[in-house]
């Protein structure tokens, strides 16, 4: 009998995470209780919820072709957001996070109308820097936003260990950037794929200097409103959350729930939402339907993507027929 592969284990351990996670929170709360709590939800917040979510992630595909355009890829801006919608889909239900990064990756580098110079065969790894630029950008803004709300609130009472690894996390990710220019000067001159790739990469986030700020721009706007849904998510549930808290709030749980240690952050983020939301005296149910509740947010916009993937409404490849109307010239 054959053994299982390292990816089935791996999978396996986060399913048992996530699987022990929730069954630890639901063993605080009182189930009837947390029922109760969700179907009084009331729904026009929620729907304003969901459109406020959608939007956000339109926003999100712009600043993906914003970043894609100094790569060569000049696909129409639908390209990008059916792309980006197919790719939410899979993050959320795919067995890893990284599955809808990978989805990405893929209709980019078959679809992408690119520049004369660059082959189709060498598109694979262009757009795989974009979908790493688009990742690491927004982790990044998410980081300082969720640092300077720390900063500039210190009224509410959040452990040490918690602001200082915020500061840490944000103050690093600031001086990474900073040492790219020195990274490239320090890698050898090497033809190994990998030394090839990553040079690849460092020399685009170069190019991206130049738009970064407005990359930057669309990625703080996308955080304010998705701290603002969570304001409308608490009333939603009959509670109010500061708005003030909410930039604490969303960037913390939002990164914790990053950690790859649970199948697609499932049981880190309602119990992050559990902790932090008790910081400011709601009800462990409350809390922890909130988490429920911003879950199926994002699931029902995802199921756009699903719905273009399953119905095979992906672009089909733009070079081919560029390519066939010029030889019929």
């Amino acid at each position: 009998m054959k053994p299982p592969s390292r990816p089935a284990i791996l999978l396996l351990v986060k399913v048992l995470v996530s699987a022990g996670l929730l069954s630890f929170l639901l063993s605080q709360i009182e189930l009837r209780q947390l029922l109760r709590v969700l179907f009084s939800a009331q729904v026009p917040y929620l729907v304003l919820c969901l459109a406020g979510y959608l939007f956000g992630q339109i926003l999100c595909s712009v600043r993906w072709a914003l970043l894609a355009r100094p790569l060569g890829f000049g696909n129409p801006f639908r390209d990008f957001t059916l792309f980006y919608f197919i790719g939410m889909f899979f993050n959320l239900f795919a067995p890893s996070t990284v599955g809808g990064d990978i989805g990405r990756v893929f209709y980019l580098a078959r679809d992408g109308t690119q520049s004369r110079e660059t082959s189709r065969t060498g598109a694979a790894a262009p757009a795989f820097v974009t979908v790493i630029a688009d990742r690491v950008i927004g982790l990044a803004v998410l980081l300082w936003v969720g640092a300077v709300g720390l900063f500039v609130f210190p009224a509410y009472s959040l452990p040490s260990a918690i602001r200082y690894a915020t500061f840490a996390l944000a103050l690093g990710v600031f001086l990474g950037w900073l040492l790219l220019p020195l990274l490239m000067r320090l890698l050898p001159d090497d033809d190994h794929p990998l030394i090839k790739n990553l040079r690849l990469t460092l020399g685009a986030f170069r190019n991206f200097q130049r738009i970064l700020a407005p990359a930057v721009v669309i990625s703080l706007t996308v955080h304010f409103l998705q701290a603002a849904i969570h304001v409308l998510v608490g009333r939603a549930l009959g509670f109010h959350i500061p708005w003030s808290y909410s930039l604490i709030l969303y960037p913390l749980v939002g990164v914790f729930s990053a950690i790859p240690v649970s199948f697609n952050g499932i049981g880190l983020r309602e119990g992050g939402y559990l902790f932090m939301l008790r910081q400011i005296e709601i009800d462990s149910e409350k809390a922890v339907a909130f988490g429920l509740l911003w879950f199926m947010i994002i699931a029902l916009d995802s199921l756009i993507g699903g719905a273009s993937f399953i119905l095979g409404r992906s672009p089909r490849p733009l070079r081919a027929t560029s390519g066939t109307a010029g030889q019929a010239k």
